[in-house]
């Protein structure tokens, strides 16, 4: 047990909790807050796999049918379910998150879920379950084997970060960041309230250029980004909904919306979802307005410093006593792909692309065009029996807002070579994709410059299940991340 770590049980904690553990006193000297965090190990769900009939551990658990709800359903041990109520006793916050921290995950890839539940044993119990429960998914077992990911899970335990903006519980903002990029300048994404890495999809991406064009203040950084919309549709009292998801007017700056802990009146039960968040009535308005952000890039200079490779956050802020507070909720090395690839021969180059992801060239003999979410069901039979193509799709089926059932998950595209989004209107960054699956498999992506539809293509040589156009060919893919270049070409 150390000052900001208590492990119960032995064996693999995970590489979001072994990262967060190994770096959280340096990140706290550097300027950086840090709740104090319980991790399960694995052994520690020993009993309760055998008490309920699973099997002996974690890695010998047969995956059938009903599998997650038999873990739902199931019970802990006695002396199990006594360490949890101690774990909720050592907390005096009222609000807990149970994390999940698998092997390759400590960038948080999206497979695994993280529950927010009240400081109450038994509700604490049901959220512990949940995200045991998504390390037995088909997505996440998918992953796993295409990712070349050993087996092992922990479940990590610590205090919502907050305070209280009206009725609702949360961070004053919080997001996600790189300290730097393959293209160079890092960079921080905004959100009010509850954010975080794979679910931050409408913040304001800042780099510490442009705030320093504003000396670091935030709001005129905002004020400034809000002048753009306004001109541009010729109305200064326009409701802007970005940047950072404002509500309010131009005049009236202090109201986001944003995601906050807020109790139902019906049901007196408490639930996660966008709520008005009015700085002004919380009487924090002041201390927004002269929030400066260059402290935070300061501190992210010196954790890549510190560590020697560049890093992955997410990171929280609340306000004490006016002070801004910057905590630390996840951190992770980043491999800084700084190749150069070679485009100067091309040949019959067919498809281009920006916002890349993924570094080096490869050969495929089949693209396919995924049109709506009608063909989703036949791209995952497609992806099922081939390996090696390319998906050309809308950025619709992978932004906010896509009902879960409608939506592009891995699971339909593992075994894709390339993935080219078509340009559109989302809220997504190609960081967001996925949530780092696709980096973990090897999987290329980019933004197309241009709707392939527009272009001189041959007509298809294959219809797939009656929706999915399959084009056949050699076709050869480079990509890289420093130079924001994708190409596809025709290999003679």
């Amino acid at each position: 047990m150390t000052e900001y770590f208590n492990v119960i049980g032995k064996g693999q904690i995970g590489d979001k909790a072994r990262e967060l553990m190994e770096k959280t006193p340096y990140l706290v000297e550097i300027g950086f807050y840090a709740p104090r965090r319980t991790v399960l190990a694995e052994d520690y769900f020993d009993g309760f796999f055998q008490k309920n009939r699973l099997g002996k551990n974690l890695r010998e658990i047969e995956i059938a049918d009903g599998l997650e709800q038999r873990i739902m359903e199931g019970m802990f041990t006695e002396e199990e379910f006594e360490v949890l109520r101690g774990i909720g006793c050592s907390y005096p916050e009222k609000f807990l998150i149970s994390r999940s921290s698998g092997k390759k995950d400590a960038r948080g890839t999206g497979i695994y879920r993280s529950e927010f539940t009240e400081n109450v044993p038994e509700k604490l119990a049901t959220s512990v379950k949940s995200v045991l429960t998504s390390y037995f998914s088909e997505e996440a077992i998918i992953f796993r084997e295409k990712a070349g990911i050993e087996e092992g899970f922990g479940v990590m335990i610590e205090p919502l970060i907050g305070q209280y903006i009206g009725e609702g519980f949360a961070p004053v903002l919080s997001g996600f960041g790189y300290t730097s990029t393959a293209r160079g300048e890092g960079y921080v994404v905004v959100v009010p309230g509850i954010g975080g890495g794979v679910d931050t999809r409408r913040g304001e991406t800042i780099t510490e250029s442009q705030i320093k064009d504003f000396g670091g203040k935030l709001t005129d950084y905002i004020l400034s980004e809000i002048k753009k919309i306004a001109n541009i549709y010729k109305d200064s009292t326009l409701l802007i909904k970005d940047p950072l998801c404002t509500v309010s007017s131009f005049e009236s700056m202090y109201i986001f919306a944003g995601k906050a802990v807020y109790y139902e009146d019906y049901s007196d039960e408490f639930t996660v979802k966008y709520v008005t968040l009015d700085f002004k009535k919380a009487g924090i308005d002041d201390y927004f307005e002269e929030l400066n952000l260059l402290p935070l890039f300061d501190m992210m200079r010196k954790m890549e410093d510190r560590f020697g490779k560049p890093q992955y956050f997410e990171w929280a802020l609340t306000f004490d006593s006016g002070e801004p507070k910057y905590w630390i909720i996840q951190t992770a090395d980043i491999d800084k792909k700084l190749d150069i690839m070679d485009f100067s021969d091309p040949g019959n180059i067919i498809l281009t692309g920006h916002s890349v992801l993924g570094t080096g060239a490869k050969d495929c003999d089949k693209i396919i065009i995924c049109k709506s979410v009608y063909d989703i069901s036949s791209l995952d039979k497609f992806n099922k029996k081939n390996k090696d193509y390319i998906l050309i799709f809308p950025g619709t089926l992978i932004s906010q807002g896509v009902i879960s059932f409608s939506k592009l998950e891995y699971n339909h595209i593992y075994n894709a070579s390339t993935l080219l989004e078509n340009p559109g209107k989302h809220f997504s960054r190609p960081v967001d994709h996925f949530g780092g699956r696709l980096e973990e498999s090897g999987i290329f992506f980019g933004i197309l410059d241009n709707n392939p539809e527009t272009g001189a293509w041959k007509v298809p040589e294959e219809i797939f299940d009656e929706r999915l156009e399959v084009y056949k060919g050699k076709f050869r893919v480079v990509s890289s991340e420093r130079q924001n270049r994708i190409i596809v070409s025709v290999v003679e």
